[in-house]
């Protein structure tokens, strides 16, 4: 498949960054380095650099790249060092908190189940 691939329903700036973004989980752009610039990014998906800016925005509010004024766009974490966002953090503590609660109970009925 082609990104962006126009028969998709997603916008082809979140297409784009996650492409960009399977690139660094793939490890083609590593930690450290320096992205091509917006309109050579914009040729090789062959969209207007707005759509390019927009998928580096989305990378940039993930944390996964930042932009250094007139020095260029960096890789600054992989996927996997990324901080989960806050309410996905909650909501796997509660799931954390039970299964804990789950097995106590399982390890209780089969302690009453062996009388």
């Amino acid at each position: 498949m082609s990104v962006p691939d126009f028969s998709d329903p997603q916008p082809a700036y979140l297409q784009i960054a996650d492409d960009l973004r399977r690139e660094v989980t793939e490890g083609q752009l590593k930690v450290g380095e320096r992205l091509p610039a917006r309109r050579q990014l914009a040729q090789r998906y062959s969209v207007a650099v707005e759509t390019i800016r927009r998928a580096l925005d989305e990378l940039t509010r993930d944390g996964l790249i930042s932009t250094q004024s007139t020095r260029g766009t960096y890789v600054v974490k992989t996927p996997d060092q990324l901080e989960p966002p806050a309410e996905l953090q909650q909501v796997m503590d509660e799931v954390r908190r039970l299964t804990e609660r789950l097995v106590s109970l399982e390890v209780r009925v089969k302690e009453l189940e062996d009388r």
